[in-house]
């Protein structure tokens, strides 16, 4: 095959430079190109929604919603870096793309600013969402904006309140006096989850005060064990996640019982036992002394029995608590520092307090035990040895108000009528009795917002059945110091929705990507301890110690988002931050810069307008050739793809791309203008490029294809058919072998058949040497080969 042509320098129709480029390069350009494309590319997105999908399947796209503080930082960035990475990816796939935006809006900094600058918290806050919403718009990230909330507005926590009232008809809400995390600066309840290794307030830093107070508490417990079964099914997706929310649900082998205390009101003992017939003859509790029902009680001398008894809700015996030393009988099993006293191992507690054996034992089933304490609201069910009830009741103004009404009778019901307003709490009600003057707990409002995306203007119901059907969540972005709490009680709130017939899945998130923090280099005084300003050290000064911390005013070592997008533009501040590391690492922020970047993107430039030069010269098709650039190509794109989609390593997928250029860049510049497979594998490159730098790809894209419409409206590459694939296997996330295959071969077997080919045929050799060993049971991972093959 040949072509002829000629050649001259020109303006493409639709680009901001001059193609092929002469002395110029398009690292040292992006914002010309970023000004020039910007427009064009958010009308193409907006334009592009009212199309369907080349696939007519979903991709939900979620990052973490942000805090309005009214200043958006560098971590920020990162995170929507990332989804927007993930989101255009899936775009370019064909899948209805759903990134949405919103705003965490509830929270003590608004009250605080308040108290202290005299502001309205509502106008303090509304103005920071107005001003982050600029600040995000000029980042360039393609938000589906028409879905933003604010968990402030009524129109949001209307239903945030109308969950916790179904909570409470489904007896899982409850009025309780206990002991409680106080936090003396900020003067609100914290819960267990706010308080850090050294027993500080997660906000303030204030030492939390142990206080009883009485709180509205929610029945966490009671899921516990199936949210802790089902990680073990997302283990495989969420990797550490999976372990650290596991971690602190606890292990669950013990049944729960709560024992009300007699004689006063919204008090219980709550005991957790590993052999759950015990409860059929549980004569006495022993408590230790730091058990909170026995540390008012401090001076007395022990053992002594607490002067009043609790209600065995299985047997409807009054039965006494005895409170020892918390070195007693140290072999003993205590969970949260009670169990039931045994009349063999405990005689010295016997004897002393006159506690009579009964004559007979009571034989209960289980089913009997479970149903007995179930129908009392005793509990009855396998739990976690350390979860307690969620405290979500907060003393302050600025939350989703709790819509509870104290009758004149003293009985508490929750408000038929909502949203129940700010101005409500402790007035008046309607129908009688007082509004709830505390309000929610904020995790309370970001364990469900995800739902609220989907359907964010609806007035009759929290989301229609149709929109939910978008659920679940396939991949969420965010802070990895969220895996325990946050995601804790969004899957709560999800499994209590599945199982009352809200929602028609029970996990609200398929896979994660946990992000690491940007930390800042950190100038600190040894001898005080004192954050330094990076402008007054002298860096021979060995009284100065330097360390990475996460970004904070504080600490002086912050970086000015707004001036770096000023000053470099939104495509290197992408790329910047894709390349500096995996998504779940921290980046240290002065370690990182834009040598490779530019470089890189100024040899796909290169390679751009060598193709544009050449173009319809002379050449014979040579088949090896042809060969060689199918395989280049075939590789590269299937790479490039896993990375993004499966193992979600956005700095590795653009190390491919890199690996990609220098392969197209070693190839003779005319035949590859004039090759077919050529100029598909350029094409595929600029293509590819544009989810982590979409302008400058917009460029390149207009340069080479003038005529073929905007580059984010070209298809993701696909490999061939035929093509040869690695059949990967992880052994404890380390690869065993990726051995090259035709698709064709392994592509739709199901996980039992890859086992099966991989044991008889790629793999048998490492196989067989780990089943001599006995350790096959390490090999877990088989997602890479199952997804991409």
């Amino acid at each position: 095959m040949f072509f002829r042509g000629h050649f001259h320098q020109f303006r493409r129709l639709g680009t901001a430079l001059q193609w092929p480029l002469k002395d110029v390069r398009i690292s040292e350009n992006t914002k010309v190109l970023e000004t020039h494309w910007s427009k064009t590319l958010l009308e193409g997105f907006e334009n592009g929604k009212l199309n369907p999908s080349r696939r007519n399947e979903k991709k939900y796209i979620l990052s973490m919603f942000p805090y309005p503080s009214g200043r958006l930082h560098i971590g920020h960035m990162r995170v929507y870096t990332i989804s927007d990475a993930t989101a255009r990816y899936y775009r370019l796939n064909g899948y209805e793309v759903i990134h949405p935006i919103g705003w965490d809006s509830f929270g003590l900094p608004a009250e605080n600013a308040a108290r202290d600058k005299g502001v309205d918290p509502r106008e303090w806050t509304l103005k920071n969402i107005e001003t982050m919403r600029e600040q995000l718009k000029r980042t360039k990230i393609l938000f589906d904006w028409e879905r933003e909330i604010s968990t402030c507005e009524p129109e949001f926590f209307r239903w945030t309140q109308w969950i916790f009232c179904k909570l409470h008809d489904h007896g899982l809400v409850r009025r309780t006096s206990a002991e409680v995390n106080w936090d003396p600066i900020d003067k609100t309840v914290l819960a267990a989850e706010q308080i850090d290794g050294e027993g500080r307030s997660w906000r303030s830093g204030a030492p939390a005060e142990k206080r009883k107070l009485s709180q509205w508490m929610i029945e966490t417990p009671k899921y516990a064990k199936r949210l802790q079964d089902g990680l073990r099914k997302m283990a495989e997706q969420w990797g550490e996640v999976a372990d650290i929310q596991s971690n602190w649900i606890g292990k669950c082998d013990v049944w729960r019982f709560m024992l009300p205390v007699i004689g006063k009101n919204d008090e219980f003992i709550d005991l957790r036992i590993r052999n759950i017939h015990k409860i059929a003859n549980a004569e006495f509790l022993i408590l230790k002394k730091s058990h909170p029902m026995a540390a008012e009680r401090n001076g007395a001398e022990l053992p002594e029995k607490l002067p009043f008894e609790v209600l065995n809700g299985v047997t409807g015996r009054s039965i006494p608590a005895i409170v020892v030393d918390d070195d007693y009988r140290s072999s003993e099993e205590f969970f949260l520092n009670s169990r039931i006293g045994s009349f063999e191992n405990d005689k010295d507690l016997v004897e002393k307090f006159g506690i009579l054996e009964p004559k007979h034992k009571r034989v209960l089933t289980k089913n009997d035990i479970q149903e007995m304490a179930a129908f009392g609201g005793y509990g009855g069910y396998e739990t976690s040895r350390t979860l307690t009830d969620w405290v979500v009741s907060r003393q302050r103004g600025w939350g989703t108000p709790i819509p509870m009404i104290q009758l004149e009778n003293g009985k508490r019901v929750t408000s038929d009528r909502l949203p129940v307003l700010g101005t409500d709490r402790g007035q008046k009600s309607e129908r009688g009795g007082v509004f709830d003057s505390d309000t929610l707990d904020t995790f309370f409002d970001s364990a469900w917002y995800y739902l609220r995306y989907l359907d964010p203007k609806n007035t009759k119901e929290l989301s229609s059945k149709d929109s939910l059907q978008r659920m679940p969540v396939d991949v969420y972005v965010g802070g990895i110091e969220h895996a325990a709490v946050h995601m804790f009680f969004a899957r709560f709130i999800a499994h209590f929705l599945n199982d009352i017939g809200v929602i028609t899945t029970a996990e609200p998130f398929t896979d994660l990507i946990p992000q690491g923090i940007v930390r800042g280099k950190t100038f600190i005084d040894k001898s005080t301890g004192k954050f330094l300003h990076p402008n007054h050290v002298d860096p021979s000064d060995t009284s100065v110690e330097v360390v990475y911390q996460k970004m904070s005013k504080s600490k002086n070592n912050g970086v000015d988002l707004a001036a770096m997008i000023e000053s470099e533009g939104v495509d290197m501040t992408r790329l910047r931050l894709l390349e500096a590391a995996a998504p779940r690492a921290p980046i240290n922020w002065e370690e990182t810069n834009l040598k490779g970047i530019k470089k890189l993107l100024d040899r796909i430039a290169s390679i751009n307008s060598t193709i544009l030069e050449n173009q319809g010269k002379r050449i014979e098709i040579l088949e090896e050739k042809e060969t060689q650039i199918r395989e280049t190509f075939n590789f590269f794109v299937r790479n490039v793809g896993m990375c993004l989609e499966v193992l979600h390593l956005h700095n590795t997928a653009l190390m491919r791309l890199q690996g990609f250029t220098n392969a197209l860049k070693k190839i003779d510049s005319i035949y590859l203008a004039n090759s077919p497979e050529g100029e598909r594998a350029v094409k595929s490159l600029i293509v590819m490029l544009q989810v982590f730098c979409p302008h400058v790809a917009a460029e390149m894209w207009a340069a080479l294809r003038p005529s073929d419409g905007l580059i984010s409206n070209q298809p993701w590459p696909q490999t061939d058919s035929d093509a040869e694939i690695e059949f990967l296997l992880m052994i404890d996330g380390v690869s065993g072998g990726r051995p090259a295959v035709d698709r064709r071969l392994i592509e739709d077997l199901r996980l039992k058949d890859l086992w099966k080919r991989a044991e008889e045929s790629e793999h048998s050799d490492i196989l067989k040497m780990i089943k001599n060993k006995e350790c096959k049971s390490k090999i877990k991972d088989f997602r890479a080969a199952k997804v991409f093959t």
